[in-house]
């Protein structure tokens, strides 16, 4: 779903079915939806602004034209003109859209399977059932033969989740007598739990970790097109079972265009990992909640592309400390054994301090017993060297983590004397790439990559090729 569509119908509130109101509902990628009404839900003095009506959020229930039951959740009246002479018309601003149902809540929408239709994921799957003929025989003989066959679907089971990423074929005739015919074939990833979910556990236990997956793999964000969902036997379906359900989330965050990727401008595509997709798919959902963190400060940069370089540098660099400090550990000594140099050190605080001072002295003193972070980057350089070579000169490893430490520190605490050690404008763009290479090093690791493969999969990515590797 990258193209603006709408449906028009009747549109009212749950609690009241005889009131319905004529309108247009507007879904827009990049900007997200829009209830058009011709009319107004509730007596003018009931939707003023200082109602609670306009303040308060409304799941909003339609029947289209073309037959669709449609259930709009979380929206919010935004407008209220009036014209004299005339009649009043309104408009919502709605969160999500469900096509197929009636429910009252978001939370309510339980599905025994989703479907999910991503950006990319044709071009990472990279497999098609398409099959066109000989360009030369259509020269000589006028003759051209296009075939399709469905590709074999991929089906893994991982944390008992079935998992399969499959190919939707469409095509059309535009006009008679036949002149065009458009064919199109479309990748989706179907996950069917042991039981049925509620929609919220799909989006943060199960999607959330593949569009980081694919996201990883691809190096561009990855957003849920269009999800398709399976719902339970006894929802309001207009009487069929098993129906299927259409639900439309995060528009706003959709871009209106998406542009084309190659294979080769991809960290890794499936064609790279198919011998052992399940495996690096299940440590990647194994490893889930010991890296979330490192997730979300790593993907929180892919998904801005357009945050202040110092703050992408500061999540990068806290992404990187933290999954020394989860994976690694990294302690001078024991915590216990440091226990008592602690107390000795806290209680030689001067007594004269205020209590914000010692405070401050205490919090920095309480985690003295972990490396540094300067050490941890050390670890990871020395770790990685091989991997990492083509990208910093192993020789000044040094003078790169001096400028890290550096950086981070004044844009931390923006000490004046360390302004002039601290790089900035290009220098910093750099090394801010560097950093993002390095975690994804890292995380390619724990993945489940070899060294050997590592350094394969960055030497053909045509993204750092042309940039950094000579």
């Amino acid at each position: 779903m990258t193209e603006e569509f709408e449906y028009t119908g009747k549109w009212r509130l749950p609690d009241n079915p005889d009131k319905k109101v004529h309108g247009t509902l507007k879904i827009t990628p990049g900007e997200g939806a829009v209830l058009d009404l011709i009319g107004s839900f509730v007596p003018l003095p009931d939707s003023l602004p200082n109602s609670d009506f306009f303040r308060n959020s409304h799941t909003i229930f339609g029947f289209s034209s073309n037959g669709k039951k449609l259930s709009l959740f979380n929206c919010f009246l935004t407008q209220l003109p009036l014209h004299f002479p005339g009649f009043p018309v309104s408009s919502f601003f709605v969160d999500t859209v469900l096509v197929g149902a009636y429910f009252q809540k978001i939370e309510d929408v339980k599905l025994k399977s989703i479907s999910v239709y991503y950006s990319h994921l044709d071009e990472w799957v990279g497999i098609s059932g398409f099959e066109l003929g000989n360009l030369n025989q259509y020269t000589s003989r006028k003759e051209l033969v296009v075939k399709y066959k469905k590709p074999r679907s991929i089906e893994t089971n991982i944390n008992g989740l079935k998992i399969k990423i499959g190919n939707d074929f469409s095509f059309k005739t535009l006009s008679a007598p036949l002149k065009e015919i458009i064919m199109k074939e479309r990748a989706f990833i179907a996950i069917e739990p042991s039981e049925s979910k509620f929609f919220e556990e799909y989006t943060t236990d199960i999607l959330y970790h593949i569009r980081n997956f694919l996201s990883l793999g691809v190096m561009e964000p990855v957003y849920p097109l269009t999800i398709v969902g399976s719902t339970e036997e006894d929802v309001d379906v207009g009487g069929d079972r098993d129906s299927k359900v259409e639900i439309f989330s995060d528009l706003r965050n959709i871009p209106k265009t998406i542009k084309e990727l190659h294979p080769f401008d991809m960290l890794f595509t499936y064609v790279d990992i198919s011998d052992r997709f399940e495996v690096l798919l299940k440590n990647w959902f194994e490893k889930a909640s010991l890296l979330e963190p490192i997730y979300d400060l790593y993907f929180g940069t892919l998904y801005n592309p357009h945050l202040y370089l110092e703050f992408q540098f500061l999540s990068l660099i806290q992404a990187i400390e933290s999954l020394h400090r989860r994976v690694y550990g990294g302690a001078y000594m024991p915590k216990e054994d440091y226990s008592e140099i602690y107390e000795n050190l806290f209680t030689a605080i001067p007594e004269s301090l205020d209590n914000d001072h010692k405070e401050s002295l205490k919090s920095r003193l309480k985690y003295g017993y972990e490396f540094s972070l300067r050490k941890r980057l050390r670890e990871l350089l020395n770790k990685y060297k091989e991997n990492f070579k083509d990208f910093v000169d192993i020789t000044n490893n040094n003078t790169f983590i001096s400028k890290v430490v550096d950086t981070r520190n004044y844009l931390t605490h923006h000490d004046k004397e360390l302004k002039e050690r601290a790089v900035e404008g290009e220098e910093l763009y750099t090394i801010t790439q560097k950093l993002k290479i390095l975690l994804e090093i890292c995380l390619l690791t724990e993945l489940g990559f070899t060294s050997e493969e590592i350094r394969n999969l960055f030497s053909k990515n045509r993204r750092y090729k042309n940039e950094f590797i000579q």
